[in-house]
């Protein structure tokens, strides 16, 4: 209804009917300010009037990405291929999603294509160097010892999901712990191992802190090095109050690991 009545309104002001360019752009702007919902929407019209729009099927990749639709994502990447097989953004989303699948050959594959298009890509050279670097998946190591006692944590119950696990993706603890929550520690640790190397690589220290913003969620992260807590939120958390959560929670976790060592 608000679309109808904001396209409506300019319809009348300009007496023309918006163009799929008016379309993407207002879309690109609702997505960079996480207004996922309004920016899908805008894609959706923008392709029924250009179904092989470059800029749309772009868009409709990334904002699928954000809501977890990967099989969405990756049929609006592949038909952007279809018309250019080269296309640099195109091919660095396809690679993401490999990556995040596991399958670093194939994300290989997709960046080294994209540089050979579009050598000075900044984004695909980074990613691709943390990958040949092996900022990947290492093999996990033991379980942690039982007796953590979770309680101690003061985990918000206001939180969707917490997880603490070790960099290499061996698990610590969760709450709530689900089928998916193996999965969820994977990657999380692999985003702090891929950043933390972009980081290093751009003259930085690894990675501290982040705030995902997804399109249901808000996750905030905290790392050392060693260890990754990841406590997620609904959208409407607020920030100050979602990191002091955070930090609480941090320094709860290093107080019960240093008593399981000690004892």
């Amino acid at each position: 209804m608000w679309l109808k009545r904001l396209w409506t309104s300019k319809t009348e002001t300009s007496g023309r009917p918006p163009t799929t360019v008016q379309f993407f752009r207002q879309a690109t702007l609702h997505r960079n300010a996480g207004r996922f919902e309004e920016a899908a929407a805008l894609v959706e019209q923008g392709l029924r009037l250009d179904p092989d729009n470059v800029v749309g099927l772009l868009l409709s990749g990334s904002i699928h990405a954000v809501f977890r639709e990967m099989d969405k994502a990756r049929e609006a990447f592949q038909r952007v291929l279809a018309l250019d097989p080269t296309h640099p953004r195109a091919l660095l989303g396809m690679a993401r999603m490999a990556l995040e699948e596991g399958e670093t050959e194939a994300c290989t594959d997709f960046l080294r294509r994209a540089l050979a298009r579009y050598p000075d890509f900044p984004e695909a050279t980074a990613l691709l160097e943390a990958v040949s670097q092996g900022a990947t998946d290492a093999a996990p190591r033991p379980a942690p010892a039982t007796g953590f006692r979770v309680e101690r944590l003061r985990v918000p119950q206001e939180s969707r999901e917490a997880l603490l696990a070790r960099i290499d993706a061996t698990l610590i603890f969760a709450q709530p712990r689900g089928t998916s929550t193996e999965e969820v520690a994977t990657r999380t640790s692999r985003v702090c191992r891929l950043t933390g190397s972009l980081l290093t690589r751009c003259g930085l220290k690894g990675l501290k802190h982040a705030i995902l913003e997804g399109a249901a969620e808000t996750t905030f992260l905290r790392a050392d090095g060693e260890i990754v807590l990841s406590i997620a939120f609904g959208r409407d958390v607020e920030i100050n109050a979602g990191l002091a959560h955070l930090e609480r929670v941090w320094t709860n976790c290093h107080q019960e690991l240093s008593s399981q060592v000690a004892s």
